[in-house]
């Protein structure tokens, strides 16, 4: 096979998984909580999160709207200051919603 060849099969593999490796990276999410986590670990919906202290991150998330995610994770979890969900960052008003429904 010669060079060229493998070049361009390369190239066809790389086109061929870029959208797989784009919405991998969609597929997350993360916050910051108001206190550090109880448990280091938890399950919502079938998303597992890790914390460190007040950071959380899951790696795969369900595409739901980013407000109703929210406010599922905070009954569990507790208030938090910031709150990513599959790429959206809800803003300081979305945020004072979500925490409405947060854990005591």
């Amino acid at each position: 096979m010669t060079i060229s060849r493998l070049a361009a099969l390369a190239l066809a593999a790389a086109v061929a998984f870029a959208p797989l490796t784009a919405t991998a990276r969609t597929e997350s999410a993360e916050l910051t909580l108001q206190q550090p986590a109880a448990q280091n670990e938890f399950i919502i919906d079938g998303a597992r999160w890790s914390c460190d202290g007040t950071s959380c991150r899951s790696g795969f998330v369900d595409d739901m709207p980013a407000l109703r995610s929210c406010k599922r994770v905070v009954a569990v979890t507790g208030a938090v200051t910031s709150f990513n969900w599959r790429g959206r960052t809800l803003d300081e008003a979305q945020l004072a919603v979500c925490n409405t429904k947060a854990k005591a």
